[in-house]
């Protein structure tokens, strides 16, 4: 016998987009669509009651300070059966709608369900980026709980171990990291005050050091940048436990990737090279060459090197800055034009899709180098 599904829609001041997220669920089949509201003061609510006679439900709670206990409550609320949790800037693909409940239901049958949580495809319209290892789907009586304030993981019940994750081939589309989202929520503030919280529960986890870069980075200077990465260097060592599925080295790694931005800004190219050295992959070969072309020092070997590597999809799909290779195309329009002139680099940008970070924009060479604005670390999540 199939378990019932419930959706849950997390929301707060969600009126731009409450409404798309719950055309996309109802009407699909699901048992409950469940809508959990933290103090909503705009239009959201009104919007919700208009789907009561699509038999979407909805409760309002306190917000309680961290998105991992908001979950749990909505957890405790759904009790029993596959609880799927779709954010309220977030929607189904109308075709990934249709498949959630058959492929949901054949998953009841697989053997100890309670110690898995199932990945969707969470795709970001703005970017290339595709998040395929967020979990999302799982029993709601496993025991599995969430934890940390923000950026909030699961674990199995009594551990600090996350469960085991499956992916899905279910689409969920997100917009909620949209730059001007991003700032009319003023989400880097939010961000930067549930991490506080999170690091003092649990001072010694990387994690946390690392989203304070990514979702920190426009207000970080030099020398945090710096304090945080060595930090984290420290803690990679010492290999502690992140409580999800990346260690802390890989936690590194990533902190290395976003802090580079920030230190590319302040000229600090010495570092760049050092910490392009230690992360390896396309993103160090990118920052190397960046760091040899802004300084005036290019190659005509840089142009070969990174056409040769840009051909190895394997290789690029290891990006932290874009699977896709976008920014290695940016990189590849500007050796072009510095090596074979300006309509040789026009011809190829024409054919790629638009690249655009603290060098790039639109894949044109910035004049100077730009100041990243508040979300846009974050929409690469």
């Amino acid at each position: 016998m199939s378990l019932p599904i419930t959706v849950v829609v997390l929301a707060r001041d969600e009126e731009r987009c409450i409404a798309r997220c719950l055309d996309s669920v109802t009407g699909r089949g699901f048992d409950r669509v469940l809508v959990v509201d933290s103090g909503s003061v705009d239009r959201t609510m009104n919007i919700v009651d208009d789907y009561r006679r699509h038999g979407v439900e909805s409760v309002r709670v306190p917000w309680p300070g961290s998105f991992a206990e908001l979950r749990n409550h909505a957890i405790d609320l759904v009790e029993t059966g596959w609880i799927v949790f779709l954010d309220a800037d977030e929607w189904l693909e109308e075709q990934s709608a249709d498949q959630l409940g058959p492929c949901l239901a054949s998953l009841s049958a697989v053997q100890r369900p309670e110690r898995l949580a199932f990945a969707p495809m969470i795709h970001h319209p703005d970017s290339s980026l595709n998040v395929i290892d967020l979990p999302r789907v799982f029993l709601a009586d496993s025991g599995i709980r969430y934890r940390g304030a923000l950026h909030e993981y699961p674990v199995l019940p009594g551990t600090n171990q996350p469960p085991d994750l499956v992916g899905l081939d279910i689409w969920f589309q997100h917009d909620g990291y949209l730059p001007e989202v991003a700032i009319a929520k003023n989400k880097m503030d939010r961000n930067l005050a549930l991490l506080r919280t999170a690091r003092d529960d649990d001072p010694d986890n990387p994690r946390w050091l690392y989203y304070v870069v990514k979702d920190g980075l426009p207000t970080l200077s030099h020398t945090q940048l710096i304090d945080i990465c060595t930090e984290l260097r420290v803690f990679a060592e010492r290999d502690m436990p992140t409580g999800d599925r990346r260690t802390a080295r890989e936690y590194y790694r990533l902190a290395l990737c976003e802090a580079c931005q920030g230190l590319a800004v302040v000229g600090d190219w010495d570092t760049v090279r050092r910490y392009s050295d230690e992360m390896g992959g396309p993103d160090a070969h990118y920052y190397h060459a960046m760091a040899e072309l802004i300084t005036d020092a290019p190659d005509e070997r840089d142009l070969l090197d990174t056409i040769r590597l840009r051909r190895d999809e394997k290789w690029v799909s290891t990006s932290n800055l874009c699977t896709s290779g976008r920014h290695l195309d940016a990189l590849i329009v500007s050796l072009l034009a510095r090596f074979r002139g300006a309509s040789a680099a026009e011809r190829y940008r024409e054919l790629c899709l638009p690249w655009s970070d603290v060098f790039f924009a639109e894949s044109a060479m910035r004049t100077y180098l730009w100041e990243p604005y508040a979300g846009s670390a974050a929409r690469r999540s």
